[in-house]
């Protein structure tokens, strides 16, 4: 089972639409994980498509590993509907890792102090964790 959706973004004044603020999807990977790509932005205005994604992978599956990889930006309600995707997690019996993105991205997770209660991984470009 596969979800994906993108953010719709206001065109500027040339009327030429701009490209989405975010794009997230997630894809079912073997029979117990969910893979979750998130790209562009997480902020207030694309955190409840992020969280729609989230659940539904949680629901889906025992595992879910968050890419952060192609995200540019997050501000703390990306923060927040990340932490609170790990307490839901936690709760339910699953288990939530985050792959590790941008320097920006790491920082936002260590001015608020969370990044001690996500479990993070450093992966390259090309490569995925096992999910099967």
């Amino acid at each position: 089972m596969s979800q994906s959706g993108t953010v719709p973004t206001t065109a500027p004044e040339g009327g030429q639409e701009m490209p989405p603020a975010s794009v997230c999807s997630w894809t079912k990977a073997g029979r117990n994980a969910a893979w979750i790509r998130v790209a562009g932005e997480l902020d207030l205005a694309t955190r409840p498509e992020f969280e729609r994604a989230l659940h539904e992978a949680l629901k889906e599956a025992r595992l879910v590993v968050i890419d952060l990889r192609e995200l540019a930006f997050m501000d703390c309600s990306g923060v927040h509907a990340i932490r609170d995707g790990n307490l839901l997690a936690g709760r339910t019996g699953r288990r939530l890792i985050l792959v590790r993105g941008l320097r920006q991205v790491d920082r936002v997770f260590a001015l608020t102090g969370i990044s001690s209660q996500l479990e993070i991984h450093d992966l390259g470009s090309s490569e995925a964790p096992d999910t099967s």
